[in-house]
């Protein structure tokens, strides 16, 4: 489909485009939305479909706000960007003056070569822990791991010891052993092997990491420097989430508002100190409450700020895009566990800004400020201030959908909230899922059409569905962002 021209693939005037015929190119907006995979043996475009089916060709209310039936059409097109000749843009039609295009981020060919060494390392460095650095949320996990690392252990010594005994009971116990160890390189290694490779950093990793990272810097750069998009939504499920939020983290390092002079930016000042009211202090939780009102009105101010500084002609920059993070079955909820080595840790990263608190840290100890002084304008000798490099969730908002579980029974157990990690400034959103096993390991059921769901504690009634709460997050419409003030 052409960006321009709303045209089908076949260069005829699609129907579907929205707005009247003639419609102004000026009048018209284009949105990107990332997709980040999960762990796993993915294929290419596999997640990417199912979430588009899920998020926009399924959505009726799309047909209804377009007033015709092929609204919810998309075409698959080829785009440089997306990385691979496997993968591929999915194109919607102009609805309502919004387009949309969806990219997925495709990173499981990298963690490929994880190896059962490797992923032993890791566990056995999980399991070597203080109880009391276990956090709460993560023991039953710990102990599963324990007595799943300790029956392959038992095994293990059973085939080596066995025949030395019995001949017949050595060849029971190799074969037990052998569909053991099957299903471990088969399933465990390929899925929790990506697991070992990315989350901390380690001689035989690194590389790994920092392809993955470029890969997705490389995507998020391109789609941030197109100037038809005036918004970029990034989704992460599963380990995709902490990629995402790494990506994150070091585009705004790269990316962030800085040379801003009072006289020259004076709406993108007040934006930011509207932000700032909810800043957390050095020494406080990030846990400990949102310091300026409620959570509406960070995410208010948060967009606001997003709408001053997208616009790379409208600061010294390169713009900020991205205005929401969404979170799917994360496992950052157990980041002080995972990420780090325990809580104290995790505490310590956050306040030297290694982690990046939603709403930020403040640069300073006493007074809420987003802001610091990076030094004078050269030719006028104007005072220039910038946003610190830890400040992303400043301009981004985050909403994390998530299924609380216990172990494989019932939910997700790797998903949970994120306010003691990260701040009260995340939109947590409990769904409860059921998919065909009812309530066994949902974890990857969040844009599943096919499967049951409803959110917990919900304010609304009936209460959204796990479906309707993912396109709110998404908010393709643009419907739930405050209104343009420009």
């Amino acid at each position: 489909m052409s960006d321009a021209a709303g045209r089908n693939g076949a260069g005829e005037r699609n129907p579907a485009a929205g707005g009247k015929a003639g419609q102004s190119r000026e009048a018209r907006r284009k949105q990107a939305v990332v997709v980040v995979h999960g762990m796993g043996e993915q294929r290419p475009m596999s997640t990417l479909r199912g979430f588009v089916e899920a998020v926009w060709t399924q959505d009726p209310e799309i047909r209804e706000k377009a007033g015709h039936a092929n609204a919810n059409k998309t075409w698959i097109t080829p785009d440089k960007r997306a990385g691979s000749h496997e993968l591929r843009r999915i194109t919607t039609p102009y609805v309502g003056g919004i387009g949309t295009d969806f990219y997925e981020l495709y990173w499981a060919d990298v963690t490929r070569a994880t190896t059962r060494s490797r992923l032993v390392a890791w566990v056995l460095e999980l399991l070597w822990r203080k109880p009391g650095e276990i956090p709460p949320d993560a023991r039953l996990l710990y102990r599963a791991t324990a007595v799943i690392t300790a029956l392959f252990a038992i095994v293990a010594l059973l085939v080596a010891l066995s025949a030395l005994y019995n001949p017949m009971l050595a060849a029971l116990i190799t074969a037990v052993g052998g569909v053991l160890f099957w299903f471990l390189d088969r399933f465990v290694v390929p899925y929790f092997g990506d697991v070992a490779t990315y989350v901390q950093a380690t001689p035989t990793t690194v590389a790994q990491r920092a392809e993955v990272r470029e890969r997705g810097l490389k995507l998020l750069t391109a789609l941030a420097d197109d100037r038809r998009y005036d918004r970029i939504v990034l989704v992460g499920h599963s380990l995709g989430s902490i990629v995402a939020y790494d990506l994150l983290q070091i585009l705004w390092a790269e990316r962030r508002p800085a040379n801003i002079e009072w006289k020259a930016h004076r709406a993108i000042f007040r934006a930011i100190h509207a932000v700032e009211k909810f800043a957390v202090l050095p020494g406080e939780e990030a846990s400990a409450g949102l310091a300026g009102g409620s959570l509406e009105k960070l995410r208010e101010a948060q967009w606001r700020l997003h709408q001053e500084i997208r616009n790379p002609d409208a600061l010294p920059g390169k713009g900020w895009k991205i205005s929401d993070f969404v979170t799917l079955g994360s496992p950052l909820t157990h980041a002080e566990f995972l990420v780090t080595h325990n809580m104290r840790d995790w505490r310590r990263g956050a306040m030297e800004r290694l982690f990046a608190l939603c709403p930020p840290l403040s640069d300073q100890n006493t007074k809420r400020r987003l802001l610091y002084e990076q030094g004078r304008n050269p030719k006028s000798g104007v005072q220039q201030y910038a946003l610190h490099h830890g400040a992303c969730f400043a301009a981004t908002r985050w909403t994390n959908l998530y299924d609380l579980g216990n172990l494989l029974s019932t939910g997700d157990p790797i998903s949970g909230a994120m306010a003691e990690n990260f701040g009260e400034g995340v939109e947590n959103v409990r769904v409860q899922l059921e998919g065909r096993l009812g309530r066994v390991f949902t974890h990857t059921l969040y844009w599943s059409l096919a499967a049951k769901g409803v959110e917990v504690g919900a304010a609304t009634v009936p209460p959204r569905s796990h479906i309707e709460a993912l396109r709110d997050a998404i908010d393709l419409r643009r419907e739930l962002e405050p209104p343009d003030q420009h």
